[in-house]
Formats: C-alpha cells, sequence, structure tokens
C-alpha cells in the first residue's frame, strides 16, 4: 500500500476528471478533448489505483508515443509521492527492452536495430541513381505506412492499391523500393524500431509462455494518446489485456494528426466496438483556454461536420487577431513587432510561441525576431547543438562496454579541456586589446595575435569549446545510465535520456519556433498560428478527404495550444505566388463567446473576502498549473502564517514562512498581488 493519500490525489479535479480517476471498472477510455488536463488524469489514475491498493506499481505499464511525454509523466508521477519504479515509455523503447531480454533468455544474439531507415533505404537503392529526393522520402513514407499495419514488401502493391495510395512513381516503384529495403535488412542481419514491435507480436504468437509472461510483467496497462494508435500498436496492446482486461486509454479523435505515420484514429472512434464492456467518460472541460479560443477552435473542426462538445471553464479573453501580410517577409516583420510591443516577461518566462505548417517557413521568422533583438529559445539538445552531436554520438554505440569506454575518454582528456578554454580565452582577450588599441588609434603596423584574431576565430574556438564540454556533459550521464542499466547500449542510453531528461537547462528565455506538429502536448500564454492560408492550411499535398480532415484537426491542435492570446497571420503572396486565406478560417465569426459560467464553488470563494480565502484560490490555481498537489506549491500553515502576517516584500514572506528565500523569490510576486488585490 503506498503511503500516497488518495484523496488528496482528487481533491482539486473536477467532476469528469475524478470520474475518470476513480473508475471502478479496470477497462476505460478517456476522451479528453484540448486543454482539458488528459495528462493530469493520466498519471493521478495511476496514483490513485498505487493508493489504493488496486494496481501495483512494479506491473504498472504506460505507453507514450513520445521520449519527452514518457519523462514528463515519470516527473509528475514522482511529484505526486510515487516513487516505486513504474515502466513508462514509448512503445518501441519498451518493446525494445523486452526484446532484448527474450533473445538473451533464448540463446540468441542480438540484432542490431538501424536508427535510419533513410539512410538505409537509400543505401539499398544504390543502384538507382535517378532517384530524387522526392522519390526517397515518398517510398519511406510508403514503407512506413505499410509496416504499421503489418504489411510485408510482397502484399504492398495489392493493400496499397485497396487503399487508394498514390506514392511519387507509382505503387510498382514504392514495392520494389520496399522489397529492397526487406532485402538489403536480410543481408545485413539488422531490423528496424516498426521491426520491434512485429517481432514481440510473432514472439507472443508462436509461445504462448513468452505471451502469458508478458501479460503477468504488464498487468496494469495505460496508453496516452491512443487516438495516436496504430493498428500494430493496436495488436500489441490488445494481446496485453488479453484476459485481464486491464487497460485504460487516454486521448481525443480530435488531436489525431499523424495519419502519415500510420495512426488510424477509428481505433479510438470505434473503441466500444473494438472493446467490448468497456467504460466511456468524456472530459469536455476546458482549463487552459478562453472560450474565444476554444471557438476558434470548435470552428475549424466544424468544417468537418458537428464539432465535438468541448467548453471554456475560463474567464472571457481577448478575440483572437487576425493579422494580412503582403508576403512572407511581411508576415514575420508584423508577427516580431506585435512580439516587441507585447509584455516582455511573457518572452523571458518562455511563454510566447511561434508556429508554422512546415520548418521551411520558421526560418524567416528567426530572422525577424533578430533583427528586433528579440531572442529565440531552444533547447540545449535540440538539432545541431553540441550537446545534440554529443547525444547521437553516445547512442550510436553498440554495446555497454563501448559506451563505458567512450564515456571515460572524453571525461579523461582534461588535457582537451584545459586547451580549448585556454584557446577561447586567449583569442577573446587578444581581440579585445586590439579593439582596443584599434579605437585609442595606438595599433602598430607591427603584426601581432590581435591585429589577426577576428570574431570568426573567438566564435570557432568556442565551438570547439563547448563541444568539449558537451562530450564530457554526455559522458558523466553515461556513466550514471550504466550504473542504473549495466547491461544498457546506446538504443537503451537513448530511451534513458527521454526519461529522465538529465539535460534539461533551467532557462526559459526567448519565443519558440516550431511546427504544428511539434507543438502537440504543449501549451503557452501567446501563440500566433502562421501561414493560415491556402497551401498550407491545408497543406497543399492533402488530397483526399481524409488527409484534409486531418489538417483541419492539426489546425484545431495548433490554435489550442494558446492559452489567453491567439493570434492567426497569413500571406497574401508565399514564394511569388498568390494566396487565399485558408478555408478552415474563411468564415470564422470572431463575436464574443458565450462563456461557461464558474462552478458554483469558484463563485462562493470569490464572495469570500479573507485574505486566506483569497490565498487558497491563488493555491488551487497555480497548483493546477504546475500540476502538483496545493500542499506541495505552499503548506496549509504557510499559507495562514502569510495570511495573518501580510508580508510587503519578498524578504518579509521568507521570513514568515518556512519556504526558504528562492522559493519565496519564485512564488513572491503572486503571493504579494493576492495580498494587495
Amino acid at each position: 500500500m503506498s503511503a500516497v493519500d488518495a484523496d488528496e490525489l482528487i481533491a482539486d479535479l473536477d467532476p469528469d476528471q475524478r470520474a475518470a480517476v476513480t473508475a471502478a471498472s479496470t477497462l476505460v477510455a478517456v476522451i479528453a478533448g484540448a486543454g482539458s488536463g488528459k495528462t493530469r488524469v493520466l498519471t493521478r489514475r495511476v496514483a490513485y489505483r498505487i493508493a489504493t491498493g488496486t494496481a501495483d506499481a512494479r506491473h504498472t505499464l504506460v505507453l507514450t508515443f513520445t521520449r519527452e511525454a514518457a519523462g514528463e509523466l515519470r516527473r509528475r508521477l514522482r511529484s505526486l509521492g510515487i516513487r516505486d519504479h513504474i515502466e513508462a515509455g514509448t512503445f518501441h523503447s519498451v518493446m525494445l527492452s523486452v526484446l532484448k531480454q527474450r533473445w538473451a533468455d533464448t540463446d540468441r544474439s542480438a540484432r542490431i536495430i538501424v536508427p535510419d531507415r533513410r539512410r538505409l533505404l537509400r543505401d539499398a537503392l544504390a543502384d538507382s541513381p535517378n532517384r530524387s529526393r522526392r522519390d526517397l522520402e515518398s517510398a519511406v513514407a510508403e514503407i512506413e505506412w505499410a509496416m504499421a499495419r503489418a504489411i510485408g514488401s510482397s502484399e504492398y502493391a495489392s493493400a496499397a492499391r485497396r487503399a487508394g495510395r498514390r506514392p511519387v512513381g507509382d505503387v510498382e516503384q514504392a514495392a520494389a523500393a520496399f522489397a529492397a529495403y526487406d532485402q538489403i535488412k536480410r543481408q545485413r542481419g539488422i531490423i528496424d524500431f516498426d521491426d520491434v514491435l512485429l517481432n514481440v507480436l510473432a514472439e507472443a504468437r508462436h509461445d504462448s509462455m513468452f505471451a502469458d509472461s508478458l501479460r503477468w510483467r504488464f498487468r496494469h496497462v495505460l496508453v496516452d494518446e491512443a487516438q495516436d494508435l496504430n493498428p500494430v500498436q493496436h495488436r500489441l496492446v490488445q494481446m496485453l489485456r488479453t484476459g485481464r482486461d486491464d487497460l485504460f486509454l487516454v486521448g481525443d479523435p480530435s488531436q489525431a494528426i499523424f495519419g502519415f505515420n500510420g495512426a488510424d484514429p477509428r481505433l479510438l472512434v470505434d473503441v466500444e466496438q473494438e472493446f467490448a464492456g468497456i467504460e466511456i467518460v468524456r472530459l469536455p472541460v476546458n482549463h487552459r483556454c478562453t472560450p474565444q479560443i476554444v471557438q476558434t477552435g470548435a470552428h475549424a473542426l466544424s468544417t468537418l461536420g458537428p464539432a465535438p462538445d468541448v467548453r471554456s471553464r475560463r474567464h472571457d479573453g481577448v478575440l483572437p487577431a487576425i493579422v494580412v501580410a503582403a508576403d512572407e517577409a511581411d508576415e514575420a516583420a508584423r508577427v516580431a513587432q506585435r512580439i516587441v510591443r507585447a509584455d516582455p516577461n511573457l518572452v523571458r518566462s518562455g511563454q510566447v510561441a511561434i508556429l508554422a505548417r512546415t520548418n521551411a517557413q520558421l526560418r524567416v521568422f528567426e530572422t525577424a525576431l533578430a533583427d528586433t533583438g528579440v531572442g529565440v529559445r531552444r533547447r540545449s539538445d535540440a538539432r545541431g547543438t553540441p550537446l545534440e552531436t554529443a547525444i547521437r554520438r553516445a547512442t550510436d554505440l553498440s554495446s555497454p562496454s563501448a559506451l563505458r569506454v567512450w564515456a571515460h575518454d572524453a571525461l579523461d582528456d582534461l588535457d582537451a579541456l584545459h586547451a580549448a578554454s585556454a584557446r577561447k580565452d586567449a583569442l577573446a582577450a587578444a581581440l579585445d586589446s586590439g579593439s582596443r588599441a584599434a579605437a585609442a588609434g595606438t595599433s602598430t603596423h607591427r603584426p601581432s595575435m590581435r591585429s589577426r584574431v577576428s570574431p570568426a576565430d573567438v566564435a570557432e574556438a568556442a565551438t570547439v569549446l563547448a563541444e568539449v564540454e558537451a562530450s564530457r556533459r554526455v559522458a558523466g550521464a553515461v556513466l550514471e545510465f550504466l550504473r542504473d542499466r549495466p547491461r544498457g547500449d546506446g538504443a537503451d542510453l537513448r530511451a534513458w535520456i527521454a526519461i529522465t531528461n538529465p539535460f534539461d537547462d533551467a532557462t526559459t528565455d526567448g519565443v519558440e519556433l516550431l511546427t504544428y506538429h511539434a507543438a502537440k502536448g504543449r501549451e503557452w500564454h501567446t501563440v500566433y498560428v502562421t501561414g493560415i492560408e491556402t497551401g498550407l492550411v491545408p497543406h497543399r499535398s492533402a488530397t483526399t478527404a481524409e488527409t484534409r480532415a486531418e489538417e483541419a484537426r492539426l489546425l484545431y491542435v495548433a490554435v489550442t495550444r494558446a492559452s489567453d492570446v491567439l493570434v492567426l497571420s497569413r500571406a497574401e503572396r508565399r514564394g511569388g505566388y498568390e494566396r487565399k486565406v485558408s478555408p478552415f478560417i474563411a468564415d470564422l465569426d470572431l463575436d464574443e463567446p458565450e462563456a461557461l459560467p464558474p462552478p458554483l464553488e469558484l463563485i462562493r470563494r470569490q464572495r469570500e473576502v479573507s485574505p486566506l480565502a483569497a490565498l487558497r484560490s491563488w493555491r488551487n490555481d497555480a497548483a493546477r498549473r504546475a500540476d502538483v498537489l496545493p500542499p506541495q506549491l505552499v503548506s496549509d500553515r504557510d499559507l495562514a502564517a502569510i495570511a495573518r502576517s501580510k508580508p510587503t516584500s519578498v524578504d518579509e514572506l521568507a521570513a514568515s514562512t518556512s519556504m526558504g528565500l528562492i522559493t519565496a523569490r519564485r512564488l513572491g510576486p503572486q503571493i504579494l498581488a493576492v495580498l494587495e488585490s
């Protein structure tokens, strides 16, 4: 039995969320609209069942679709007080661990997992030099579509024709590429990540004892983002829950945006037919977005038919703004200027995002922001950074011994660190000295180091130092990983990094630039959804009713990333061609929508005027945003002390409570504002 208080876990949930978390049935599907607290419900369900003794943490499996989601889930469970190990990860990472253990148990050599399907396909098609990059990308998409449905290369052509697939070239060309891809995998004795799931299913199908052992190990299965399940993943879930029916699905068909990867939202839409006797709980209340933003998102979905019943619990906010620009450069400049004129604290706290349909659109926004002096927020391990390069180098290693050697080599090479640091400092000092001498008119014609140093030299030295420091940082994490998993290899390391997030930097300063797809699962105070025009929304590649429907859902996802301020922008010309407003917003009505009345409990609390009541209201809202229990944010004792002492500064706040100066500085502005109101 867990020490976590089950009643505390549900105290701050709304009635629908509470029904989902406490459902007596073990076979449950939660249809969770945008902003309805999907992740909160999932983590509370795990914690609640452990706290009430109806589930065993050691036999609980939570399957996600991204490494980041798995890491966030693990962090939230720890914040709720769950200290027991819970298996949480992507389908591929969890099943790869299962498959490796299966190989070891049956005395079979482990297969190498190919990390880059495109590179392998390029090798397979080396004898066809006339294939373009577009041909290659199309073939990769067809292989992914087929493998997500367990369709082999020999079956692909007939299946593709039945499904109305239209690859570049033709179906026969894609089938030939798929066959070549299969052949090179067999020749090299390797498999890809989709093969991992297929191999686990095949092993379970041919060995009932192995299947039973998986069901014993994973007795309680929870699936996040269930609308993104593809047929193979669906089969895996069905296999795990057979004979036990302990399954908790959370998802939203309106946010199904990965059909190009083989996802089939019909598996969740028809969940009652797929899982007989399943209990369905709906979460229709959006706690994130203002009514105006909810209405805009619903409008995008209404182009597909009746919009789902999703309501905002927030008070009225500002109407979404629409920016119409002459071209893409003008659009970027207008967006950048709006950001400059807005509250700078939002940028400093990472609460502003620019979303675009494609990565190519984002470059012009980055340039426009730089021209106005606004920073762009980047993760330390973002693509192209020294840390990402070092992580990739480590995760490509295929054995624990190779990882250990690489890590020790990186940490032991202090000479490289000192040399890189000294060179950077020397060049920076020489450049600075030369600049001062030139400004004072005392430079000589005699060549010297300082006269030869350029800013590019300093930048290059700084890059070298950053690469050395990144390698050492990753090396330290590798050794920590090996202490946790002595038999782990590079693929295991990749999953471990995703779950533990050892390189999470505290800085939040800057505007985030992401595609609509990459923004899924995220939220910001202010969001600029750009390129709302023909050719992009829907994308010109969406030529069928099914793909156009997915484009509408994609816009819905992008719009509902904003909590308070939404700006939609478009260009009248892009790439020299005329563009028209997207049909998804062409007749958007921006009249004030009717907000859902606040709950009676909130009205009652608003009538209370005591400082303690106001502080409690603030704590509940702040805890909800941070996804922690209210007493974990500020204890009842500290809250009462604040109400009594009524501090007027951060120092007084720290002195009157047990929260400490660092926490007082973080929460102080909010608490002091509550006391002043």
